[in-house]
């Protein structure tokens, strides 16, 4: 066992001095962006317009092509005193404005345009091009302090705004001049611009020959700047990955997909020289208008011919047939498809095992010295790891094991009597194949103990055992799982005519199950793979199979015909099984171990806000604020949500069925789930404040995801926290107990997909140990008594199997030369940060002095202890807000279908 990890975080050294970088910068002219702006306004032939300058693709082509370039600003195209781009020199006039030009000609319409019109388009060109000699921007001297931050009220580092893209291109600039040695092998990194930080890519990439066929990949770090609530200083991440190359011939996109594309190519300038440095991002899509593949959105391989004319680039039809040779460079360029999951499998495997991880950490941590540190080691910061689960250590006692299934089953059936208030467990089996058919039946059968039974001429089963009863009705799903029939009509969006087709099929899909009777039963339905659907878009019944059974008063599971799935049949429906039961709310907490006691009658509350985007299932947009109420002791419906609509906490099966019944109607209310946070700002707090009043009278903790909830309440930002307070839009932070004496708040971030938490492993714990995983609760070693952050982590789940933690990937030992297949497993920390909790400090400004203060560590613990339960593998989050997370499968939205003007209005 482990007894530290170690982050792949950095801070600012103090004890290095002054930082301060010393940059040539130039703004962009006013008199450009008004011009400019004239010019793309022609563009947009709606009544809607653009904001702003498509600057993303100006700013990737001079990273691409300028000399000395070393980070562009963000907000240049909208204000000339906001620096455009930061150089190590000052380029001359006659570089630039090639450059300028070549992406000005891009702005105006297409050449399709009524002559009239296209001789006006012409002018304005003319104009504008014109400008680009007359207003040279000029250049000034800029210091920037690299270090730079301000604090919050409540002690965050603040960073000056720049160094979220300067200080992740200095990071890389200094990687990629340093190369890094495995195994006697140098490796080389290119950096690649994102929106968040920046990549390093090893370049060229590593190949793996397996079955006649060879395999491309790369070595990944990702560089981005983050803050930690409460900590004085920014923090510096960098996290470790495979990057994988499509070289299939020709390669396969997935329908409606694109693909991203990193292209090598020289400086287009004669004489430039000097190492390469940069990889460029480019986006290749299939455009059903030319039948073609094309290069899409900010794409600039495109234009770069018409700088250098000397050498050929690729053009999207050859590179999609010869991938891997554009991959090995034709003439000095080069070019990678980036693999996607969506993509043909790929035999190299995702991730690096702890030791490959813990050797680019050393790299990474020797080039940023002496101005970046590494941040310290956590320690265990609670000694009881999980809570109070069934036993599940290895014994082959036939007597201990039969003891253990009569545990786990007597727990289950509790759990569905609890959720069900002793009313009867209904259950549709709608199948497609024998297979899955006999399956499911056997995995309830198992995951019930019901004894072996049979059916009625009609399929139907029943069971009584004791004071739980179980109904199950067998039947085909037949031509319910059929695609969807998805016809245009004049005057009908994509959005309306997709609601049409979802209502019809919900209403033979209710009609054939018919009403439920009692609160909720629980429909298993066997369906056709996504894969099946893929050339029909929007056509994949699975929604409205969802909106009919909730409409017949069911909660329903999803499982895939058995040629459609991989891993083994039975394994599968023992999950659906378990996921079924999980929508009845026949799920609880276990009992915590904690160093402390915390009150016995203790409920949580989780907040989740579900944000559908107009891209997603049912191409309508919605919101909806969800809130969970868990109260592990009630022997009756211990989980329940908030149903805003009539101010009451309902059975959680009965708020499934209701994010339905709502997301299904036409019209949309205030309040209820189709909505905007744009026109209802201060909606989301609304209801958080009423719910705080709901639960005043009785011991709560606050569970909250900082990604998923700041949008709608900003007082969840890093920069807003202030320990044992609350902050809302408008006013100012006030104690948390002002909203309830017993109120406690913890607040979760993962990575969301922005690396806003730091990858870890377990150092090597002496030379026989090498660097691992291990799971627990975890504080920095140099935290304060009053420490609030916190990192959980658990252990590897079953389904990642066992693989070595010293092998090596990149570049493989001798021994192990098929090491790249090894899939890695990767576990995000979680972090915790207790914003609240009875503490000294805050019952001491409460007046309070009839208990002891609570210790913040042992409310992390309890916290990251509902990670753990005796159904599921380790959780990614805590179980309420789990369960919260997983109650957005019911907010599926419809269009309302269009009114007679609507259907009069010419498309």
């Amino acid at each position: 066992m482990y007894d530290q990890i170690r982050t792949c975080a950095y801070e600012p050294d103090p004890s290095s001095g002054p930082w301060a970088e010393q940059y040539r910068v130039i703004g962009f002219p006013a008199e450009w962006r008004t011009e400019f702006m004239n010019l793309y306004r022609r563009r947009w032939r709606r009544r809607e317009q653009p904001l702003g300058l498509p600057v993303k693709r100006l700013n990737a082509l001079l990273r691409a092509t300028a000399p000395g370039l070393v980070a562009t600003g963000r907000g240049a195209g909208s204000s000339s005193e906001v620096p455009w781009f930061y150089a190590s020199e000052e380029m001359p006039a006659e570089l630039v404005a090639p450059l300028l030009a070549s992406w000005v000609i891009t702005l105006p319409p297409d050449t399709d345009s009524a002559p009239e019109q296209a001789a006006e388009h012409h002018a304005a060109l003319d104009r504008a091009l014109v400008l680009i000699d007359q207003h040279s921007p000029r250049w000034r001297h800029e210091s920037v302090d690299l270090a730079a931050a301000e604090s919050s009220k409540g002690g965050t580092a603040r960073p000056d705004r720049r160094l979220y893209h300067l200080l992740p291109e200095w990071v890389g600039a200094r990687l990629s001049a340093r190369p890094l040695r495995l195994n006697g092998v140098d490796l080389s990194f290119r950096q690649v611009t994102r929106d968040q930080g920046v990549e390093l890519v090893s370049w060229p990439p590593r190949k793996y020959v397996r079955a006649k066929r060879t395999w491309y990949y790369s070595a990944l770090a990702t560089v981005t700047v983050q803050t930690v609530p409460f900590a004085p200083r920014f923090r510096v991440h960098v996290s470790y990955g495979i990057r994988r190359w499509e070289t299939g011939s020709p390669v396969r996109l997935p329908e409606g997909r694109g693909a991203t594309v990193l292209l090598d190519a020289p400086l287009p300038w004669p004489g430039a020289r000097g190492p390469r440095s940069r990889l460029a991002v480019n986006s290749l899509a299939f455009d059903r208008g030319l039948g073609a593949f094309s290069w899409a959105r900010h794409s600039l391989v495109d234009m770069l011919p018409q700088l250098d004319i000397l050498r050929a680039y690729p053009k999207p039809s050859e590179l999609v047939v010869e991938a891997a040779e554009w991959l090995d460079g034709r003439d000095g360029v080069a070019a990678g498809i980036v693999h996607s999951t969506a993509m043909d499998d790929h035999r190299v495997g995702t991730g690096l095992m702890p030791l490959e991880r813990s050797l680019l950490d050393s790299w990474v941590e020797d080039a940023l010295r002496p101005f970046l540190r590494r941040v310290p080691d956590y320690e265990r910061a609670h000694q009881k790891r999980r809570p109070i689960l069934l036993p599940t250590s290895a014994t082959k006692d036939p007597q201990r094991l039969e003891q253990r299934a009569r545990q786990r089953v007597a727990a289950r059936r509790a759990a569905v009597r609890a959720a069900l208030d002793g009313q009867p467990l209904q259950v549709e089996l709608l199948w497609q194949t024998d297979e899955t058919r006999d399956a499911m039946f056997g995995a309830l059968c198992e995951w019930l103990g019901l004894p072996a039974s049979t059916s009625t001429a009609d399929g139907e089963y029943e069971w009584r055992l004791g004071d739980l009863s179980v109904n199950m009705q067998v039947r085909s799903l037949e031509t319910l799982g059929a695609p969807l029939e998805i016809l245009r009509k004049p005057g009908w969006s994509r959005a309306q005519v997709l609601a049409e087709a979802i209502r019809e099929r919900s209403t033979q899909t209710a009609v054939r199950l018919g009403p439920a009777d009692g609160m909720a039963g629980l429909a298993l339905v066997e369906t056709l793979g996504p894969e099946r659907f893929r050339k029909r878009p929007d056509s994949d019944p699975k929604v409205a199979l969802r909106h009919g059974c909730a409409r017949a008063g069911r909660v329903s599971q999803f499982i895939v015909v058995p040629e459609d799935a991989e891993g083994p049949l039975a394994m599968r429906a023992g999950s659906a099984v378990a996921d079924g039961i999980r929508q009845l709310g026949a799920v609880v907490p276990p009992e915590t171990q904690l160093d402390e006691r915390l009150p016995d009658d203790l409920q949580y509350l989780a907040l989740w806000h579900v944000r559908r985007q107009a891209n997603g299932p049912t191409r309508q947009a919605a919101e909806r604020l969800v809130a969970l109420r868990i109260r592990p002791n009630d022997p009756v419906h211990p989980v329940r949500g908030w149903d805003d609509t009539r101010k009451e906490w309902v059975p959680y099966p009965r708020l499934l069925l209701t994010l339905a019944a709502d997301t299904a109607r036409a019209e949309s209310r205030p309040g209820q789930a189709v909505r905007r946070d744009s026109d209802q700002p201060n909606e989301v707090e609304r209801q958080i404040r009423s719910l705080l009043f709901q639960l005043r009278d009785r011991p709560t903790l606050i569970l909250a995801n900082s990604g998923n909830l700041r949008a709608a309440w900003p007082g969840l930002s890093n920069s807003h926290l202030v320990k044992d307070m609350i902050t809302f839009r408008g006013v100012e932070p006030v104690r948390l107990a002002l909203h309830g004496a017993d109120l406690r708040m913890v607040l979760l971030r993962d990575t969301n997909s922005r690396d806003e938490t730091p990858q870890w492993y377990a150092p090597a714990d002496g030379d026989n140990e090498p660097p691992g995983f291990s799971s627990g609760l975890w504080a920095a070693r140099d935290a304060e008594p009053d420490n609030r952050v916190f990192l959980s982590t658990v252990g590897r789940p079953a389904a990642a199997g066992t693989v070595r933690r010293d092998l090596r990937k990149l570049v493989p030992d001798k021994d192990w030369p098929h090491a790249p297949t090894a899939r890695a497993w990767n576990q995000q920390a979680l972090e915790l940060t207790v914003v609240g909790c009875l503490s000294k400090s805050a019952l001491a400004a409460a007046g309070r002095n009839d208990i002891s203060p609570e210790q913040p560590s042992v409310i992390a613990a309890a916290t990251h202890q509902l990670r753990f339960h005796d159904e599921y593998e380790p959780l990614s989050r805590p179980l309420p807000l789990h369960l919260g997370k997983r109650s957005e499968e019911y907010v599926l939205p419809l269009a309302s279908p269009p009114t007679a003007a609507d259907e009069q209005r010419p498309e």
